[in-house]
């Protein structure tokens, strides 16, 4: 049985780990960190084995978000942040869920790109689903008291055709440019997610950028 990918939103790093005294690149995401009698450990899942292992932060050379491209030489910076995210996320005031609803209803639209692009080559991974999750906690801070099996419930439930994703398309047009752009870099960046964009998503890219040049706008991205 496959390893849950974990919950986390350091899911997308790429990291230099040291082994028997040469760098190795891996990309992984980020389960854990902690701090004991002063030193740093991580938990670190690895994509390319599919596994888990907790290190000694001695051996991770440096991280690199390629979700937000900070770098980090540094455990204890990383640290840092993480903590900072984990306490905003504990924080986080609980409202109705009904209210929750409406405000995933209000982006609409957007899940249904990043969702269609999530699932058009039938791969609909849990690092996709990260992927839109995070989307949804910047856009709509509200929605944090939901949980992952609840967004990821909804999103489940969002079983768009090749027509929804066409009329979402044309709804680009209501958009400022900057949020038009983003749309297009987050559909870019989940399509990449499982370590290749495929043939299909290619297709469905190219078709998101014909429409964001038909509205004026040339997105600095590359796929």
């Amino acid at each position: 049985m496959s390893e849950t990918v974990p919950n986390t939103s350091f899911y997308n790093m790429l990291a230099h780990i040291v082994h028997q005294n040469k760098l190795v690149e891996e990309n992984v995401a980020v389960k854990n960190v902690w701090k004991k009698n002063d030193i740093v450990f991580f938990d670190l899942y690895f994509y390319r084995k599919k596994k888990s292992q907790v290190i000694d932060s001695v051996y991770v050379h440096d991280l690199l978000d390629l979700t937000t491209e900070k770098y980090y030489r540094d455990a204890k910076a990383f640290l840092e942040d993480y903590s900072l995210l984990k306490n905003k996320k504990e924080n986080c005031q609980p409202e109705e869920h009904n209210a929750d609803f409406r405000h995933l209803e209000e982006i609409r639209d957007d899940l249904i790109i990043l969702t269609f692009m999530a699932k058009c080559n039938l791969n609909f991974t849990n690092v996709k689903t990260k992927a839109i999750h995070d989307f949804i906690n910047a856009h709509k801070p509200k929605a944090c008291v939901l949980s992952n099996q609840y967004i990821t419930s909804y999103l489940k439930s969002l079983k768009p055709n090749e027509d929804d994703f066409y009329k979402a398309l044309d709804n680009l047009k209501s958009k400022t440019p900057e949020e038009a752009e983003e749309i297009m870099q987050e559909a870019v960046k989940i399509s990449i997610s499982d370590g290749a964009i495929h043939y299909q998503e290619r297709l469905y890219l190219a078709e998101i950028l014909q429409t964001l040049r038909e509205h004026g706008l040339e997105p600095n991205v590359e796929f």
